[in-house]
Formats: C-alpha cells, structure tokens, sequence
C-alpha cells in the first residue's frame, strides 16, 4: 500500500469516527431524553389525579383552589424525584418547570373547563446538542385529569373554526331573543365557546359595529358565560346579556384559549350493525342501491286524513343509502331508534318541504341521525355524503335516543344516546350545512355535532316554550360544529341540560 493511499485511509477513518461519535452522542442524548420523559410522566400522571380532585362540581371549575392544586401536584412530583429540597416547588412554579392549569391551555382538552393539566418540564445534560452550543436539552411531560362520572362538556354552542374565512364562526341571527341557561338553578353550564381568532381589540366587551368578529349578535344572546379567541360584536344594536348577572364585572373572555373538539375521539357507527331501512314504498335499501327513498304519496306515502294536500310517510330506524329526498308538502313521522343516511342527506327538491317532524302521536321523535358516506360512494354518486335540510313549515320535534328509549328500540344505538345529528366529518361532503328547525313549537333536545360544517338552527316565534316562557321555542340542544348560527323571530329557550346530551365517562387521566 502506497504512502497516500495510508493518508486516505486515516482521512476516511476519521471522518467514520467523527460520524460515529456523533451518532453515539445522539443515541445518548436520545436516550437520557427518553428516560427522562418517562420520569416525567410517571409524575405528572398522579400530579394531575391529585390536582383534579378540587374540581368540585361536574361542569366547571367553582371549587378551584388554584394554590391546593399546585401543592398537590409539587407533593407527587417530589415523591417522583422532580424537584427535591424545593419548598412547595416555588421555584419550580416560578421558573415554569411545574405548571398547573385549568382549564388546560394546550392538548386535545385545551380550554376545557372542568379539566386540570400538569406539566413538568426538566433538563439534562446534552452530549450532541454540545457541537451547537446546547449544554443542556429540556424535556416537557403533560397529564390531563378530570373528577367525574360523565360528562357532556359545558358549553351549549361551540364553534371549532380557527380563523376568520367566511365572516363570524359564532352567530346569533334575527331580531328575537336567544336565552341559555342551565335547567338546576345555580349549576355551571350553558356556555358558548368560539375559537376564531377574528377580530381587533379585545376589551372583554361584545361592542357594538359591524365589524369582523369571531361571534356576531345581531339579536339578543342571553348566557352565562362567553369565550372567544377573538371577539365578539353586536351590529344592528343586537347584545350580550349576563344570565345570571356576575357579582362583578361581565361574562365574556375575549383572547380566550381555543377549546379543543370534545367529540373528536368518539367512534363512528358501523352501518353492518344496524338494519336496512325500508322506504315507503315498501322496497328495502341495501348497501348496492344506486338511490334513496322518495318522500311522496307517489311512493307509497298516504294523505293526512285532516289535509288532503298533506302526505305522511312514516319510517323505521336502519341504514338508508342514498339518503331521503322530500316531496312536496310532507309530514314526516319517525319512529324511535338509529337512523343513519349512508349518502345522499334529507333534500327537499325545488318546490317540496316538510310540514312536520315528529311521531306518530305528534310528540317528539327519539332518535339519532348519522350522516355519513355510503360504501358505494363515489362509485355511487348516490352514496356519497348529502346536504342535511331539516327544516319544516311548521312544528319540529326530536330528541335524542336517552337510556329508556335506546335499550328499548335499539341498543345497538346506546353507545351513542344524546346525539341528536352527526355529519361525519370525515366524509366526502363534511363541509356541507346542517339545516334543523321549525317555523313554530319546535323541541329539540340533544347534541348536533358536525366538526367540519356549518349548522343552523332556526326556532318560531310561537311555543310552549320550556317551562319558563310559554312563548317560545325549546332546544335544549349543544351544537358542536365548525360554525353556529341559531336565529328566531322570537325568544328560543335553549336550557343547558346534561342529560339530554351526548356524554363520555371523564374521571381520573384523560390524556
């Protein structure tokens, strides 16, 4: 071997040790960081249970003693090894290495109210971040914790839209009035949370103007509490209205933090667990039908025995694929149980509308309605997601399926009691509007959520209300979608009621 090619030889080497150092320091760097974390996490998981145990009520944080929840969670964190000789870790608060916060402030349970986070942020030595000038590397863990049996988040309207594409996330509509308020005097819920950030100044005022803001009120909104990212204003001398009046100051938080999806983990129904539906018509939808079931006294609907020019056309709970499409003037009885549109959506055509929506008897229908894609779709134009427009002329009457109702007529369907409507948002046309409501008398009760589109909910002018107004429309409704808009001539009583609503077991960590 030649003198220069030793010389390559040792270049080579070297620089293979470089290489190989590094990859080592890496590794190590890795590793201490991985352990860490582990640590970590072994500490912030009871730092949150006990710091969540001064969540007192189910709903909201009236108990919070921000100073216990620190104490308890700096005791299992010292029990852990994090912070030793560090009194009440008041340095550890001061220098942000222990965090407590509630609601939470980052994490799919941000700006829940009800929910504790931990963080624990520690260093170690750095061995490859060295070569940069890193001494050290740090490592954050959180733990999220709540302190109750259920939970149907308490807020009544939410609006997930982050920005300011398409005007106000958050929208009270019309010159009536819209009054939240939670059924048991003196409990925590009923609020409204809007995450865009649209919006200047925020003052915590809603002003008057009709500029860009995350929640418009055009009418009068009634409530216990707001929260927006942005802000909120009240063009056409509409208003915010504190129900109950604070002891102090008033009960909107603009700059509030984003609230994360509290249905976003929640599986979806399997269409093979559930019957295929039956058309009017009597032919049965299966999973190769190329369309839906026509609505119509063509197709097997028989005239109201009071209104000739009305049709009614009653179904039973299954898997409707290609959707429903409405004829001209009909009365739609449902009866109770899980009804998913696998594709094509409720469409009333040009021309037709619903009367009525309720059973048989004329009271509130119980059930479900799960919009999703059929699995023809695209194939099958026909099962591919469809426009929700439930919108009737004149009464509009549903409720969620609760616990009686759903063993009774469907239990399959009991995982998901409380959900009124759900637009899959993962569906091909997730994005298109959710239309609900009557123009008199309309009840509805439970959660309409669609993650990715807009829903509206109209109620009349005329009513028996919900036991406070005898004049009034009764949604005792949470809407959780990308975008609200609840608009009525009148006063729409939306009482916030838990057990009404879609709720998932929420005790000790929940991430």
């Amino acid at each position: 071997m030649s003198k220069s090619s030793s010389g390559q030889v040792m270049i080579i080497t070297a620089a293979a040790m470089i290489v190989l150092l590094g990859v080592c320091a890496l590794v190590v760097d890795l590793g201490m960081s991985w352990m860490l974390r582990r640590q970590e996490q072994n500490a912030a998981d009871p730092a949150a249970i006990a710091a969540a145990r001064h969540l007192r009520d189910a709903m909201g944080n009236a108990a919070w003693n921000q100073g216990l929840a620190e104490t308890d969670a700096c005791f299992y964190a010292q029990e852990n090894g994090f912070f030793a000789g560090d009194a009440s870790c008041a340095g550890a608060l001061a220098a942000d290495k222990l965090q407590v916060h509630s609601p939470p402030i980052s994490g799919p349970f941000s700006g829940f109210r009800g929910r504790v986070q931990v963080v624990i942020r520690e260093d170690h030595p750095s061995f490859f971040g060295r070569i940069f000038g890193a001494t050290t590397a740090s490592v954050i863990t959180d733990a999220v914790a709540a302190n109750e049996s259920n939970n149907s988040n308490s807020s009544s309207l939410v609006a997930l839209q982050p920005d300011c594409s398409g005007g106000s996330a958050g929208d009270v509509d019309g010159g009536g009035e819209v009054r939240i308020f939670p059924t048991v005097p003196g409990a925590v819920g009923g609020y409204v949370h809007v995450n865009s950030t649209c919006g200047g100044s925020r003052d915590d005022v809603c002003q008057n103007g009709s500029g860009s803001a995350a929640l418009s009120i055009s009418g009068t909104l009634r409530a216990p509490y707001v929260y927006t990212t942005g802000t909120c204003t009240t063009p056409g001398g509409g208003g915010l209205q504190c129900d109950p009046p604070p002891a102090t100051g008033g009960c909107i938080d603009e700059g509030a933090v984003p609230l994360g999806d509290p249905l976003a983990g929640v599986p979806e129904p399997v269409l093979s667990d559930f019957p295929n539906g039956r058309c009017p018509d009597g032919s049965i939808s299966t999973a190769t039908s190329t369309r839906g079931c026509d609505l119509s006294r063509s197709a097997g609907c028989p005239a109201d025995p009071a209104d000739s020019s009305v049709d009614i056309c009653t179904l039973t709970p299954g898997v409707y694929y290609g959707g429903w499409t409405v004829g001209n003037r009909v009365r739609l009885f449902l009866e109770p149980g899980m009804y998913i549109l696998a594709g094509g959506g409720i469409s009333p055509p040009s021309g037709g509308s619903i009367e009525a929506v309720t059973n048989a008897a004329g009271v509130e229908a119980r059930i479900m309605i799960f919009s999703t894609d059929g699995p023809g779709c695209p194939s099958i134009g026909a099962q591919c997601q469809g426009t929700v427009r439930m919108t009737s002329r004149d009464v509009f009457k549903a409720k969620a399926l609760n616990s009686a109702t759903c063993a009774a007529v469907s239990p399959q369907a009991c995982p998901w009691k409380g959900i009124l409507l759900w637009q899959d948002g993962s569906a091909s046309n997730a994005t298109a509007a959710v239309h609900l409501g009557g123009q008199a008398s309309s009840v509805m009760a439970g959660t309409i959520y669609a993650p990715r589109a807009q829903v509206e909910v109209s109620g009349g002018a005329t009513g028996t209300g919900c036991g406070v107004s005898t004049a009034a429309s009764c949604l005792a409704i949470q809407i959780i979608a990308y975008r609200f808009k609840v608009s009525g001539g009148g006063l729409v009583e939306m009482p916030y009621d838990p057990a009404e609503l879609y709720q998932l077991p929420q005790r000790g960590l929940v991430d």
